[in-house]
């Protein structure tokens, strides 16, 4: 038994790290301080329309720093929207059968390249943390 056991500490540790190697490992994203401080948003209910969105090419992380809201993720773009013209921006006014779940203070939302995403209502004012990397 103990055998056993010094073998499920033992394997991760000297497994995980020849795991990681490799030749097609990916490259880490770096962004400056002054490209993430260009990142927090704020928005509000009553004040401005809440598109709904897709970036073709990109992968948004939302951190939710405070306030709450409701965010539809997933569906299609209600009606379709016509071609945009920054190729991974693609707006619309809804989105159809889409997820929605309540979000709120300390909540990461991970976007992926496609996906729609949309706040669909706000409670007062929110205000979050916006990293959008290129991936295509």
């Amino acid at each position: 038994m103990r055998r056993l056991r010094a073998w499920f500490v033992t394997l991760p540790v000297l497994g995980l790290p020849l795991l990681a190697q490799g030749p097609s490992a990916p490259g880490a994203v770096y962004m400056s301080a002054a490209e993430v401080s260009k990142g927090l948003r704020r928005r509000t209910g009553a004040s401005e329309p809440q598109y709904a969105i897709i970036h073709p090419f990109s992968t948004e992380v939302y951190y939710i720093i405070e306030g709450a809201g409701s965010l539809v993720t997933g569906g299609t773009l209600d009606p379709p929207a016509p071609p945009p013209a920054d190729p991974d921006i693609v707006r619309s006014r809804t989105i159809k059968n889409g997820v929605t779940r309540t979000v709120g203070k300390g909540d990461v939302i991970v976007v992926p390249p496609g996906t729609p995403h949309w706040f669909n209502a706000i409670d007062g004012t929110i205000t979050y943390l916006e990293s959008r990397v290129r991936v295509k």
